[in-house]
């Protein structure tokens, strides 16, 4: 409400006309009075003008703050120069944070000009499984140019545009910020990453990143999308006892970083068939190599003395036929036909000059043929058990033809590739082959390219074992080519040489496999067909000459050489399911994956999905939960928790750290802003203002000329007696010397 302050102006006006004509001295005696009234704060009209005023402190009287001070800061310390108007216009702040920390520490700003410092020491209570555990969110976007155009192409956007904008996914809605860009090589190609928070929702593969700038949508590439599952094969072998929480890093051919975390094993005891691979050998091909594994085996009391062919048959008294696989002190395993399973009566050999019963036959074991599946090429189907990938390769051509299969030809024959007498016809393009054809034109070169095992894929482990099984790797087709291990006669032999040393020679590597220094020879594998010749090699930077080289035909042959451990598991925690904990950068969805430890261990078997946004690894928020104790970086990591005492350690206590005694403070901090319920404790903290005064101190180099009638001295830095002068305040002014200040 509005109330006029001065109203004499308006005196006359109140007297009829007769007096302001005739009687002007008496209407100008008035005015004057109520000018005087109105003027004079000590006076009614003055104050009764003003009395809406004088209800705000900001305008009331000197003498009513009194009454204010009364109202509204009762049994409240005020500081001999305090403002009671400041306060009081400022007091309802102070009562609406009651019972919270900040209005603690404005009671102690308004009456003590103290800033305190509260402690909760709730916040150092150790607390088991309460620590915050946090991850990053990014989005891998498929790689583009960095140029974005906008709806008129007019303006060019780049990534660095985006940074702290809001996205938008264009399929999926989500919505997220943008934190920060990097650029991370795969494949020797740059890929834009953003790693976004306040995420809602969830991005997805093939998302276009969209964010409004300057009034338009910009879309700012495609979510190419990052590991966010597995899925586990089951069929494969993989490794037993593993636990839940147990970490493992993901392996492909594409992607890396990625790892995750054990979330469900199996926990069914049986017996399963584990795969090792101790040694790929030399001379295998992808497409004919097969993992031959036995599926029944033959229990025998002592079959010390007896010798057992590889592949050679078995067979019973009912005709059930198989082949010997593998043999131990006590067992022999064999691969079954098909359709057949031994019963156990009286067991022989079939392909001997001399066949032998065997006598000493405990029992036979059920057939077993659930692992490892079916073999390829035997089957045609790529998906089926076959070696997964090579090393050591190298590309030779050969011809595959078998003689054994044109030994009923006459060589007069009019045509070689009649069948028959001929098995099979030969390879090459000519037809008739007789003498007279060349032998370029009746054979073909085959292309085959040979190396090293280095794992096999699609094993199914089985299940139901009661025994071990017997495994052998072979290349048929290479066996027959008769390739060995070579004997290498050395000139200069050294006592370096040891098994498992690589040596080369011109491009073509081997590995030694046996030393002989008495006759100065080495037995070495090369990872040629052809192998070394007698020239010289290499040794870790020295030139050996070579005396002799010679096939060593007691070694294994090429296509038969690879050892692969076979062991029946008894035991629980193969890996079923995963969780992502790092998408890591690159993976394809739908590409096979393995799950590995961090020596490589190949633990299980999936397929990976790559459809969402990517994680990165996590971090602590806080460590409430966290013991003292070494990291694992070695430095020691001190929690300062303690435990709960219910007294000073405990939800509702608070501790105020200041310079005021808690005697000067605690009744009127309890009655204003305290909150019931709570503990109150209080610290004294000793917290000295410095004060910085300078004094200013100045000198000029004076000299006085010694001789009379001398040369005056001039010039700066001349030796003289240096007079200081002290000041009292720090400006100093002159305008007819030179001065420098110091501090003293």
């Amino acid at each position: 409400m509005s109330i006029e302050k001065k109203i004499a102006f308006k005196i006359a006006q109140q007297f009829p006309a007769i007096y302001r004509e005739e009687q002007n001295e008496l209407v100008q005696l008035v005015t004057d009075y109520y000018k005087f009234m109105e003027t004079q704060p000590n006076q009614a009209v003055y104050n009764s003008r003003r009395m809406y005023e004088y209800r705000d402190i900001t305008t009331t009287l000197q003498s009513m703050i009194i009454f204010f001070q009364k109202k509204y800061l009762a049994d409240l310390p005020l500081l001999e120069d305090a403002s009671v108007r400041l306060l009081v216009k400022n007091i309802l702040a102070l009562y609406r944070r009651k019972g919270s920390e900040n209005g603690v520490i404005l009671f102690f700003r308004m009456f003590y000009e103290e800033d305190v410092t509260i402690y909760n020491p709730s916040k150092n209570i150790f607390k088991p499984s309460d620590s915050d555990w946090r991850t990053g969110e990014f989005l891998q976007l498929i790689p583009n140019n960095n140029a974005f155009l906008s709806r008129d192409g007019l303006r060019t956007y780049t990534y660095a545009d985006l940074l702290s904008k809001n996205v938008v996914g264009s399929t999926s809605h989500a919505k997220a910020v943008v934190d920060k860009i990097n650029f991370i090589l795969l494949n020797n190609t740059l890929t834009p990453v953003l790693y976004i928070n306040q995420v809602k929702g969830q991005f997805q593969r093939y998302d276009d990143v969209v964010a409004r700038i300057n009034g338009e949508d910009v879309a700012f590439g495609i979510v190419n999308g990052s590991a966010s599952g597995i899925d586990i094969d089951l069929t494969y072998g993989g490794t037993t006892g593993n636990a839940i929480g147990d970490i493992f890093n993901i392996v492909s051919d594409f992607g890396k970083g990625a790892t995750c975390i054990v979330t469900e094993t199996e926990d069914q005891f049986t017996g399963i068939v584990g795969y090792t691979l101790k040694d790929g050998g030399f001379g295998y091909t992808i497409e004919n190599t097969k993992l031959l594994v036995s599926d029944q085996v033959i229990i025998l009391q002592d079959n010390a003395d007896l010798f057992f062919k590889e592949l050679e048959y078995l067979e019973d008294a009912s005709g059930n036929r198989g082949r010997v696989i593998g043999q131990n002190a006590s067992s022999v395993g064999l691969l079954m036909d098909v359709g057949d399973e031994m019963n156990g009566s009286a067991i022989s050999t079939v392909d001997r000059s001399t066949n032998v019963t065997l006598s000493n036959v405990v029992r036979v074991v059920v057939k077993n043929g659930s692992s490892p599946g079916p073999l390829y090429p035997d089957t045609t189907n790529l998906g089926d058990v076959k070696v997964e990938t090579l090393s050591n390769t190298e590309t030779v051509s050969l011809i595959t033809d078998v003689i054994e299969g044109f030994l009923n030809v006459p060589l007069n024959s009019a045509n070689y590739n009649a069948v028959p007498p001929a098995s099979a016809p030969m390879s090459g393009t000519a037809n008739p082959v007789n003498i007279n054809t060349p032998i370029n034109e009746a054979f073909d070169l085959r292309p085959f390219v040979i190396g090293t095992i280095d794992a096999f894929e699609n094993i199914d482990p089985g299940s139901g074992y009661i025994n071990d099984v017997f495994t052998l790797v072979r290349d048929e087709v290479m066996i027959a080519f008769e390739r060995y291990e070579q004997v290498l006669i050395v000139d200069n032999f050294s006592a370096l040489f040891s098994v498992g040393d690589t040596i080369t020679q011109a491009g073509v590597s081997a590995i030694i496999t046996q030393i002989n220094a008495d006759d100065s020879y080495i037995r070495t594998r090369p990872f040629s067909y052809y192998g070394f010749d007698d020239t010289s090699f290499s040794h870790k930077g020295t030139t050996y000459d070579i005396i002799a080289a010679e096939r060593d035909y007691t070694s294994d042959q090429f296509g038969k050489n690879a050892e692969m451990e076979s062991k029946t598991l008894f035991a629980t925690g193969r890996v079923s399911k995963v969780k992502i904990l790092n998408s890591g950068f690159g993976y394809i969805d739908g590409e096979t994956v393995f799950l590995t430890d961090d020596n490589g261990l190949k633990v299980a078997k999936g397929i990976m999905s790559a459809d969402a946004e990517g994680i990165s690894a996590g971090f602590w928020g806080d460590e409430t939960s966290h013991l003292n104790g070494y990291k694992p970086d070695g430095v020691y990591y001190n929690s300062r928790n303690k435990l709960h005492d219910s007294d000073f350690y405990q939800e509702y206590s608070y501790e105020i750290r200041s310079t005021v005694g808690l005697e000067t403070y605690k009744e009127t901090l309890k009655q204003n802003v305290h909150l019931a319920g709570t503990r109150l404790f209080s610290k004294f903290t000793h917290n000295k203002k410095a004060s910085l005064a300078m004094k200013s101190r100045f000198f000029v180099n004076r000299k006085e000329d010694p001789l009379i009638g001398g040369d005056p001295i001039v010039g700066p830095n001349q030796p003289g007696e240096q007079i200081y002068y002290s000041a009292d305040r720090n400006t100093i002014t002159t305008d007819s010397i030179n001065l420098r200040v110091d501090t003293v």
